[in-house]
């Protein structure tokens, strides 16, 4: 709990420390913003601001209107500007405020050149016409106003605007005092220099708060850890002793299966061999009868030996481990040693398999044994190069060469 606290004090001091930082930095930039809006109040406006301005706000009114008489009017309207007027590629004037001049050509080469050539341009120049205001004469012809040209988006027209050069000189003009926006940035830059200072102040109280509780952290953090090494140390053992209860369990019901199954396998040829001693020992049966018997008992001797030697190996497995006794067999010799049929058409000569003959002549045999036990009445053991039986489930990959033994009977199946 207390590394915790540890955390979260640090965490918060870090936290307090960058509220300060930012908070200077705002603090700053709303200064300089007031002294910039401060500056940037005092400065003239430019005729080019002035033109690009109500340049964009009129084609903004045209945009609105279908008529292109009554967009001309409404951004007369909106604007402080003597007359709005629409002028086509060839000079010639279509729409405009003052109507008289409807119709008319633009003279001036310079105005006629930037609306040929879409470009913005303006000038003092004597107007050419009576430029009328709501259908009052205001100017006369030959006097100057600041005429102005510029391309309209979209549209094969241009704007021709006409100024009043003393009401375009007082557009320019701003005032000098001090401007509102300005109060209100100093006012936002004083706010951001108190959040500093409470920022700044807050972070030395969790230092403060971090340090008291630095020593006391560091004790318990180091008691967390000896403890989590003990819990883990114990988790260890008590998986170790799971498994070791697992595996002495799983030992515990092999060896009962092992003798189960050793007592089954053992008493067949047991029987057998002592079934016939017992008939050998009456003198009324014929030679091929005692042939026959002796040959029953060797063989189920045989195979008990073959038991015992299985049952041996398995001891060995058990105490020494598996051992292995490797060695480079040919397959026709691999074949005829399983008694196993080769069905692969390939050329033997140059096929060999290194394995343990003996282990796996046991595993072949078992298989066989099986098979036979539990209802087969012919059992095939075959060879190949390839495999002729598929299986369910293949774990890993086929090798690009290999010998495939198989075991096939015609039982019922597991």
């Amino acid at each position: 709990m207390y590394a915790e606290t540890q955390s979260n004090t640090k965490s918060v001091s870090a936290w307090w420390a960058a509220a300060g930082a930012v908070s200077v930095a705002l603090a700053i930039a709303a200064v300089m913003g007031a002294i910039l809006v401060q500056r940037e109040s005092t400065r003239p406006i430019g005729e080019a601001d002035v033109f690009v301005a109500d340049v964009e706000a009129i084609q903004a009114v045209i945009g609105e209107h279908s008529d292109l008489d009554m967009a001309v009017r409404a951004a007369r309207n909106s604007l402080d500007i003597e007359a709005v007027s629409v002028v086509a590629s060839d000079g010639r004037i279509a729409s405009s405020t003052s109507s008289n001049i409807v119709g008319t050509y633009v003279i001036n080469p310079l105005l006629l050149d930037s609306i040929n050539t879409g470009r913005f341009a303006g000038l003092a120049a004597p107007t050419d016409s009576e430029v009328r205001i709501d259908g009052l004469g205001e100017w006369d012809p030959g006097d100057v106003l600041y005429q102005v040209v510029a391309p309209l988006d979209g549209e094969p027209y241009a704007l021709l605007l006409f100024y009043d050069v003393a009401s375009l000189l007082g557009r320019r003009a701003r005032p000098g005092a001090i401007q509102p926006a300005t109060l209100e940035l100093f006012g936002l830059g004083l706010v951001f220099v108190t959040l500093a200072a409470l920022a700044f102040y807050g972070r030395s109280r969790a230092a403060r708060r971090y340090e008291a509780l630095q020593l006391e952290s560091e004790l318990l953090r180091r008691h967390a850890t000896e403890v989590q090494r003990k819990n883990t140390e114990l988790d260890e053992a008590r998986l170790r002793a799971e498994r070791a209860l697992s595996l002495a369990e799983e030992k515990i019901r092999i060896r009962s299966e092992f003798v189960l199954m050793i007592n089954h396998e053992l008493r067949t040829p047991l029987t057998s061999v002592v079934t016939g001693a017992e008939l050998l020992r009456s003198n009324d049966m014929e030679e091929s009868e005692r042939m026959a018997i002796l040959e029953m008992m060797t063989s189920d001797g045989s195979r008990l030996l073959g038991i015992i030697d299985q049952i041996l190996s398995v001891a060995r497995i058990e105490n020494n481990g598996l051992s292995k006794d490797l060695a480079v067999i040919p397959i026709g010799e691999l074949c005829t040693a399983l008694s196993a049929e080769f069905v692969e058409s390939t050329d033997t000569a140059v096929i060999a398999a290194k394995t343990d003959l003996k282990a796996l002549l046991m595993v072949v045999r078992s298989l066989a044994d099986n098979a036979r036990i539990h209802g087969s009445s012919e059992v095939n053991v075959q060879c190949s190069t390839k495999p002729t039986i598929e299986p369910d489930l293949l774990v890993g990959s086929r090798p690009t060469a290999a010998v495939f033994i198989s075991v096939m009977d015609d039982g019922p199946g597991i």
